[in-house]
């Protein structure tokens, strides 16, 4: 049950990070800004987060949307991942490593799951 109320958190979580990047608010435009990348880079990245955030709230009915969007917040969190820890102070760096892991965390769990139906990877 952990794993749903898991899957909830991050979902609303990016769900409101994603809006704030395509709304363009002004807190991150400065980040963006500040680390010389492309504004479309921000809406990129806050349109998969849109896009992902709903995989994760409806994880009890549609497992595969769940994968898919932990799959997806992976990748974004790659990213975010490596410049707080190349341009940021390393506590930083750390939490978002932190949301990384939890996000592949869920992956797995959607995936090894024989209760969702999946069961992808038999451990």
């Amino acid at each position: 049950m952990w794993q749903i109320g898991l899957e909830w958190v991050l979902g609303v979580f990016f769900l409101v990070a994603g809006a704030l990047k395509l709304v363009a608010h002004p807190h991150m435009v400065r980040e963006f800004q500040r680390f010389q990348y492309p504004l479309w880079l921000m809406r990129l990245a806050g349109a998969i987060e849109v896009v992902a955030a709903p995989g994760l709230l409806l994880g009890l009915w549609l497992p595969w949307w769940t994968l898919l969007g932990a799959l997806l917040l992976c990748g974004v969190m790659v990213g975010a991942t490596y410049t707080n820890f190349t341009q940021r102070p390393p506590a930083f760096g750390w939490g978002t490593l932190v949301i990384l892991g939890l996000c592949a965390l869920v992956a797995w769990n959607v995936a090894t799951d024989s209760t969702r139906g999946l069961n992808l990877l038999s451990v």
